[in-house]
Order: C-alpha cells, then sequence, then structure tokens
C-alpha cells in the first residue's frame, strides 16, 4: 500500500528520534484520526495497512543543500496518490519534530503493485481491506458518514457521494465510491 522513504540530514536527528518517526510514520498511525479532527478509520483496516506498508529510513553520508528541511519523505501510494495527497502532506509534515520536511507523494501505477507474488490492483486491495474491517460499522457521529467498504468515518464536507435506492452513502474517495458502485 504505502512505501515510505526518509532521508534524514544528517545529525539531525539521533537514533532514538528517528526511530520514533519511523514509528509516527507507520500506514496505521497515517490514516488513524488526526486529533479532534472527527474521522477516523477502522482498526481492521489500520492494522492491514501496515502490514503492507513499509518505512524505510536513511541518514544519506552527504547532503548537500542550503534549504532548511531536516528531512524529505518520499511516499509511494498504490492507486490512490491523488486522493491522498493532501493529507500524507499533512500529516506526514505533521509527523516530523518541527515540520521541517519536503514531501513527495509517488503513484505506483495499476499493475505496479504486488502481494504475494500477485499483482493487486485498486479492486484486490479494496477487497482485502473490505476483508480485514472489524463488523458492521456503527452509527457515525452527526455531520459524518462510515464509509461502508473501508470503515473510515469521513465528515460529510470531504465525502464522497453515492445515492441509491433513496439512501446516501459517503465515502473517502472516488475508489471506494466505485467499488461500492461495482458491488452491487
Amino acid at each position: 500500500m504505502l512505501f515510505i522513504e526518509v532521508y534524514a540530514r544528517p545529525g539531525a536527528f539521533g537514533q532514538e528520534e528517528l526511530r520514533r518517526l519511523a514509528d509516527r510514520l507507520t500506514p496505521g498511525r497515517l490514516f488513524a484520526a488526526a486529533e479532534g479532527d472527527g474521522e477516523t478509520a477502522d482498526p481492521g483496516v489500520l492494522a492491514l495497512l501496515d502490514s503492507l506498508g513499509h518505512v524505510v529510513v536513511h541518514e544519506p553520508a552527504i547532503w548537500a543543500t542550503s534549504g532548511p528541511a531536516r528531512c524529505v519523505v518520499n511516499v509511494y501510494a498504490t492507486a490512490w496518490a491523488k486522493e491522498m495527497s493532501e493529507h500524507l502532506v499533512s500529516s506526514v509534515t505533521a509527523a516530523v519534530p518541527g515540520g521541517e520536511a519536503i514531501v513527495h507523494v509517488f503513484s505506483v501505477p495499476q499493475g505496479g503493485y504486488g502481494v504475494e507474488g500477485r499483482v493487486r490492483r485498486a479492486s484486490d486491495v479494496l477487497t482485502m481491506i473490505g476483508d480485514a474491517k472489524h463488523g458492521v460499522p456503527g452509527e457515525p457521529p452527526p455531520g459524518a458518514f462510515v464509509d461502508p467498504v473501508c470503515g473510515a468515518t469521513v465528515l460529510r464536507e470531504n465525502a464522497v457521494t453515492l445515492e441509491r435506492d433513496g439512501t446516501t452513502y459517503g465515502f473517502c474517495c472516488p475508489h471506494c465510491r466505485r467499488h461500492f458502485a461495482q458491488q452491487a
């Protein structure tokens, strides 16, 4: 799902700081609710994301720049890079002490991601996410939807919606919406 590569300016962080930074950048942490934003994610989905994601930290021998950034973070995301970019850039930046980071989000094209020796496309990953959800979602808080595909709680103003049989469903992204529409 996500491969996160951190290049830390030599000497900018101690080893324990780098370890804590890597922990803050795990996919489960990046997609867990930001404090007070009203959005949450299903714990089973967060565990799946952590099992499919990786964080690697490098401290290069040479760092040539006059810029203030303490690190550069490259995030390689599957099909949802475009939809997730804003969230990823803000979440990754918030995870870096002092916010001193340059963040790049790269999209892995359809067919460019493999798990267990098989190519996994967006629909395959969405099926894995659906299977990882913990039970039936509860009632969403006022002003929010619970995405029926991935279990994320999404504020109404941020949701991608679909009307079906008189019911409005809210989704975290167009991929979840499309997957839901195709399943019916």
